[in-house]
């Protein structure tokens, strides 16, 4: 890349923000841009975890010390350097709780998931330590259905921008954050919420407008 196109990259092109049009219905909708890594049942507050070779770790390592009570499901979001990078709420509702969690020392690099990505490697998020280490910030959102946006930042970000406080009333689709280059969100849907998840690992989402479920 051209210094004139990395700059209009780094500087504009990375900050557009894109009309989203949320679709009608009783939807969950993805709250991030990006690419579709994986599914993850939550069985007992833990979770199979690829980066830790299939052990079971707690949920709390990924969303905080939040209610997280009973079974769920865990979804991953890669967002890669050309995607949009503000979060959406992926439900109407109000916000609980904001849990934001710094990095165990360092942020780690996300290239190993963005490799396995562009290779087809399956499970693309197979040995990125990042998914557990980095800082993070989680939203959770109680509406008709309760669930968690998590924010992974990515290595040189020092910090993840949230746009909303404990409290506050969103609509679905609602700008509630915002990661800068490459980063993660995950989205973690409690059984109890009642939501048929249609997830496909590879599949590119838009954020407020793809329909991850219905309840």
């Amino acid at each position: 890349m051209d210094p004139l196109s990395f700059l209009f990259w780094r500087f504009c092109y990375f900050f557009r923000d894109p009309v989203r049009n949320p679709p009608e219905g009783r939807v969950v909708v993805s709250p991030a841009d990006g690419v579709l890594l994986y599914t993850r049942r939550v069985a007992g507050g833990e979770v199979p975890c690829p980066v830790k070779k299939g052990a079971r770790v707690p949920l709390e390592e990924w969303i905080g010390k939040i209610a997280c009570d009973g079974d769920g499901t865990l979804v991953g979001i890669y967002m890669t350097g050309l995607s949009v990078h503000y979060i959406r709420a992926p439900v109407p509702g109000s916000v609980v709780r904001v849990v934001p969690r710094a990095a165990r020392g360092e942020n780690l690099h996300q290239v190993r998931t963005f490799l396995r990505l562009v290779w087809g490697m399956k499970p693309y998020e197979e040995g990125s330590r990042y998914i557990v280490h980095n800082a993070r910030n989680t939203i959770a959102i109680d509406g008709d259905v309760p669930v968690a946006v998590v924010q992974i930042a990515d290595r040189y970000v020092s910090e993840c921008d949230c746009f909303v406080a404990e409290g506050q009333r969103v609509s679905v689709g609602e700008k509630i954050g915002m990661i800068r280059m490459g980063s993660q969100r995950d989205l973690y849907v409690p059984d109890r919420a009642g939501v048929t998840l249609d997830i496909r690992p590879g599949a590119r989402v838009r954020a407020g407008e793809t329909v991850l479920g219905t309840y």
